[in-house]
Formats: structure tokens, sequence, C-alpha cells
């Protein structure tokens, strides 16, 4: 009996009615739709097409096969050596040297006579044998009629005479064409990919008014890290040779000879070195070709075996395309890592540590204050039922971790467009398309993670602690409150701030220690707390500052701005927030109070230019909002309505206004 086991958390058990494709383990294996006695009704996606699974196959023999941190953030995570694809590979070019022979072979061919004889009526024959009377004699049933002198016939033997078309080099150019055609289908598939990478990849001066300038300009550094100066030009040439070669091809359906071979004859792939196929110009130039397409184009069958094999190597590569994609985003959000291995642990001034780990089935784990785990699945969801999808996503919702499912492709159409995107609220689970052909999954990745990093590997705020009897505190501190026993830094203290306090509570020792002795020397019970809230004070004021580093540091361009404490009302600082705005691009960070569930979150609202964000918010589809238009420069996500940036509380998912019924229908 087959033994499933669950990929998430490796625990066996029965396997659900419809299951995702590839999430599971059947006996020890990866499986998708293949799995024997499976039915197809009962998987979700399928396996993903050949382009999808070589290009995450050659992506992981670029990075290696004990690929390092450095490996990972130094290699673009995209399809590896477009240029080289991009030029005319060696069957394109021996489709353009013999493609006018294959046509001359289809519209004029070599035939043979074909002669036949049969009993036909009268009416049809046109040329009668000799013999033809004495069968007519011998067959009373053709006669018409039979008079005194002679028989009048109804049928008479007689001889008939074809073309014969279907002959053994006819088949391998009609066969031929049909290979061609297949190939080129698949082939000019492959360079429209590529076309789309390059599209993305221009000036963006169609799309200015409508994605953030950095974004565009980290894009175009990714692909221009991938894609060689002349790769347009050669792109070009080479998708109108073989647009070109497949509507010749295409018109050949049409040819007489194609229109005569039967469909069902076959060829086998090693020609047989006939007389016409020797001799014949043509014909010796059609048997280039098909030896061409047999040696650059045609795939042999696979046997169960080597399929199975094939499909544990691309689930292994799709699992390390994601972790790619999770070091990628980390790279460009500033981490750095201090081990090596598949298990790293991370840090950033500010923030912290973040350790990163590969588990035994693929699942990449990320712990910080929560734990995230992306469940890599080589599947393609486009045509699964959506209600299916989201039901199984829901059910990872309230485990102890948050769950993400990256699949292959641009997307499933979900009721729920946050899951389908990938922004989780109230740490629920959620999906996340990539692909190695697609321009922006590592810009989402980072986004990401920059979401969640937010909610579990930012410090606490403020940095507070209790302190009792502490001597007032001389004058007013915008960095510095102290009410009702709450000692609560808003922001680090500058050199000078930290300066006079360490002076005004090393005075305050000094005069505690003096008013000690003189109570000791009076034979009387000195105060101490006052003197312990003093101590406290001063190892307060050294580690406020390490604790609240980096709440000024640009995370858009990495300038410097000014933080704007922002108390709140209650003593211990629980409702206090901050804000700070770049000083060089205007970007603006901080924390925000949730007016639905009370909560505090982080939100960054980048600097976007003259884009009209209410009118770009409302032609932005659902599921690209806010992708398309600020990529990873966001914390949380930013609502759709309004004419300025509100932000979701990554929490209960409602506007810190509390007043828009499309974020707040999330629940």
């Amino acid at each position: 009996m087959t033994t499933f086991t669950a990929r998430i958390d490796g625990k066996g058990r029965t396997l659900p009615t419809p299951a995702f494709c590839d999430a599971w383990l059947a006996d020890g294996l990866r499986f998708g739709d293949e799995l024997v006695g499976l039915e197809p009704d009962r998987v979700l996606g399928r396996w993903p097409g050949e382009l999808e699974t070589d290009a995450v196959v050659r992506l992981a023999q670029a990075v290696g096969d004990e690929p390092t941190w450095e490996a990972h953030a130094q290699t673009p995570p995209v399809a590896q050596k477009l240029a080289e694809r991009a030029r005319p590979l060696p069957l394109d070019l021996e489709i353009g040297r013999h493609l006018q022979h294959l046509q001359h072979v289809c519209h004029r061919p070599r035939l043979h006579l074909r002669v036949e004889e049969d009993r036909l009526p009268v009416s049809r024959a046109r040329r009668v044998p000799v013999r033809a009377v004495g069968e007519l004699v011998s067959h009373p049933g053709d006669w018409e009629h039979r008079t005194l002198r002679s028989i009048q016939p109804s049928r008479v033997l007689a001889r008939q005479i074809e073309d014969e078309w279907n002959l053994y080099e006819n088949r391998v150019a009609v066969r031929l064409v049909d290979h061609l055609l297949a190939y080129l289908a698949k082939r000019l598939e492959e360079l429209r990919k590529i076309k789309e990478i390059l599209d993305a990849n221009r000036d963006y001066s169609d799309e200015i008014r409508r994605t953030s300038f950095r974004r565009a300009h980290r894009i175009a550094e990714l692909w221009s890290n991938t894609l060689e100066s002349k790769t347009e030009e050669e792109l070009t040439r080479t998708m109108k040779r073989l647009e070109l070669a497949q509507r010749e091809l295409q018109t050949l359906l049409d040819a007489p000879l194609y229109q005569r071979v039967p469909r069902r004859q076959t060829v086998a792939f090693s020609l047989k070195p006939t007389n016409i196929l020797v001799n014949d110009p043509h014909y010796r130039k059609v048997a280039a070709l098909w030896r061409a397409w047999v040696k650059f184009g045609h795939k042999r069958q696979e046997t169960a075996q080597q399929r199975t094999a094939r499909r544990q190597r691309e689930a292994v590569a799709w699992d390390r395309f994601v972790l790619h994609l999770v070091v990628r985003g980390f790279a460009a959000l500033g981490w750095s890592a201090t081990s090596g291995g598949d298990d790293w642990g991370l840090m950033k001034s500010g923030w912290s540590p973040v350790r990163v780990a590969t588990e035994e089935m693929g699942v990449v784990r990320v712990a910080g204050d929560r734990l995230l785990r992306l469940l890599p699945i080589c599947a393609d969801l486009a045509g699964a039922d959506p209600d299916a999808v989201q039901a199984h996503v829901e059910h990872l919702d309230g485990s102890d971790c948050e769950v993400v499912i990256a699949h292959v492709g641009s997307g499933v159409t979900l009721t729920d467009a946050d899951r389908a995107s990938g922004w989780s609220f109230g740490g629920r689970a959620v999906l996340f398309p990539c692909s190695p052909w697609g321009i922006d999954s590592e810009e989402r990745m980072a986004r990401l993670l920059h979401s969640w990093l937010c909610r579990s590997a930012a410090p606490a705020y403020p940095f507070a602690t209790t302190v009792r009897a502490l001597p007032e505190w001389p004058g007013k501190r915008d960095w510095l409150h102290y009410n009702d026993d709450h000692l609560v830094a808003l922001r680090a203290p500058t050199e000078r701030e930290a300066s006079d306090a360490r002076t005004w509570a090393a005075m305050k020792a000094r005069e505690l220690d003096a008013q000690e002795q003189r109570a000791t020397a009076a034979m009387q019970a000195p105060p101490v707390a006052p003197r312990k809230a003093v101590t406290v004070f001063q190892k307060f004021v050294d580690s406020a500052a390490d604790a609240l580093v980096g709440l000024d540091n640009c995370p858009v361009c990495g300038g410097q701005g000014e933080v704007e404490p922002r108390p709140g009302r209650q003593p211990n600082g629980s409702d206090a927030t901050w804000w700070t705005i770049c000083g060089a691009c205007g970007s603006g960070w901080g924390t925000r109070p949730c007016a639905g569930c009370g909560k505090r979150f982080r939100a960054l609202a980048p600097h976007l230019g003259e884009i009209d964000l209410h009118q770009v918010a409302a032609t932005t589809s659902a599921h690209d909002w806010p992708d398309k238009v600020m990529g990873r420069d966001v914390w949380a996500k930013p609502c759709r309505t309004g004419t300025r940036l509100q932000f979701r509380c990554p929490e209960c998912g409602s506007c810190t206004n509390g007043s828009c019924e499309v974020c707040g229908s999330t629940e």
C-alpha cells in the first residue's frame, strides 16, 4: 500500500481529495499528476511545461551542486543563457537552408504508377485488357442482358492506372512537416517569453506614470546583468526567420502530397538509404533536414523510470529556485549571512537576527520571532478549480507558523485576491506565484520577506523599562519620557543627548552617594531605591542607542531622515508610534496604529514622484497591486482606495482609518 507524506510537516496521512500537485510524497518520491491509480480530478494543478522545468534545471546547474550564499546572491534568478537561446540554433539554421527543398518535394513529388484491374460499371471502364472477354463469359452476374449474337455487359474487367503517392520517401517529407511545425511552435514560444522579458526591460517610458522609477531601475539592472547588448536585435532576426518558416510550413498542409499521404503512416527515426533519398537533389536535402531534426529537435520517448527520475530532478531544481529567490530577496534588503551551507544566520543593523534553512523535503524555513515556511510545489495551478485551491490554502491557516505555497505560473484567480498574490493577514497561509521567466519574481519575494520581517524581526518599539524612585528628570526631552515609573525611549539619542543624560546620571549618583555617606554617619538608614534607579537609568541610556538604531535609515534609498516620535497617551508607551521622512528621496516610514484591532504595525510609503496614485490603483488589478507599482518598497500593503496612501493592518487586514469596506472584507 502506498504511503503518503505531507511535505509541509513530514507527517504521513491519507491523501486528501483533491490534493496539490507535488505537495506530497508517495513512498518517499515526489509526484504530480502522473501517479498510477490517481485520477486527474484528484490533483490540483499540473506538472509545469518543459520551458519552465528546463529553465529551473539550467539555473540550478549555473549556481552549482553545492551552492553557497554568495553563489545564490550573485546569480540572477532568471532563465539562463537567454542571449544564446535568442540566436539561431543548429536546427533553425538547417531549416533555413533546406526548407525550399521540402517545399519542392511537397508540391512536385516523385510518384510511381500503380496499375490495378477491377470489375467496374461499363460507363467507368476506360482501358480493357485482352482477358476481359473471357472474364465476362465466366461471370454471368456481370451481364446486363443476352442476345442471340452477343452479351450486353453491366460490368466489365477494366484496368485502372493511378499515381502512387504513399511512397516511403514521400512519407518522410510529410512527417517531417509535422515534426518541424511542432518544433517551431515550441521554439517560438520560448523566443516570445524572452521577448516579454526584453519588453519589460525597456526604458519604461510608457510605464513611467504607472510604476516607481526605483522599481523600474532595479528590474533594468537585474536584466542588464543577464542579457547582452545585441540580444534584442538577434532575437528579432531569429523570430522573423522562424515565423516565416512556420508560415511556409503551414502552407504545406494544403499541398497535394500532404493531402494524399495517410496521417497514420509513420517513419522510423533512422532513414533507409533508398535510391531517391540518396540520388534525387531535393529528396537528399529533405533527408539531411530529417537527420538534423532527429539530432537537434527530437526527444526520445521516456520510459516510466526515466520519467520519474526526470521529475525528481525538476522538483529538486524548483526547490532550489525558491531558495534562490529567498536568498536574493534578503540580499536585496541588505541582510548578510554569517555562516555557510544550507543553514544561514542573517544579520542586519537595527533588526533582530534571522535564520534561514532548507528542510529535508525542500521546505524553506525562515525563523525569527515568528516562523515562516515556504513550500515549493513544482505545479502550474492555472486551470485548477479556484474554490478547491482556496479551500486547501485555508486549511493551512492557524498552524504554528506562516505558510507560503510557492508555485509555478502567474497566479490563480481566487475570490480572496490577497491569498493569491502572497499577502498574509493574521498569519494566514497564502500562494506565491513565481517563475524563472517572470521579470519581477525576485521583487515580489523581497516584498513578501520585507512584510514578514516587519512582523517578526523588527525590534520592539518603544524601548522601555520600569524604574521606581528615579529622581526627577530635569527639563523636557523628546527622545525620553518618564511617567508613572515608566522610562520610555522614543528614539535613539544623539551623541550630545546621550552625553547629557550620562552627565546628569553621574551627578545624581554623586549626590546620592554623598547622602548615603551622611546618613551612614548619622546612623540613619540611607535611601536605596533612588541610587538603584540611577544605576538602571545609566544602563538604559547606553542600551537605548543600540535598541533604536536604524530607525532613521531610509529603507528605499539608504539615506537619512529625522525620527519624529509620537508618544501616545499610555505612560508605558504601548501606543507610541514614530514616523520618519527621508531627506534624500522623500519617502516616509514608521509605525501606524490600526483603527480596527488597535495593534501597531510598520508601514513604508515610498516617494512615487508624479505618479497619480489614485488613478494607478484604480487601473491596477487586485492581484498586481501594489507589486506593479512599488515593488519591494512596501512593508504593509497599501490600500487601493483614497487619494493618499493608507495602509492595511497585517493582523486584521483593515485600513488605518478603518473605513475601507474592501480591505475590511478579509475576515
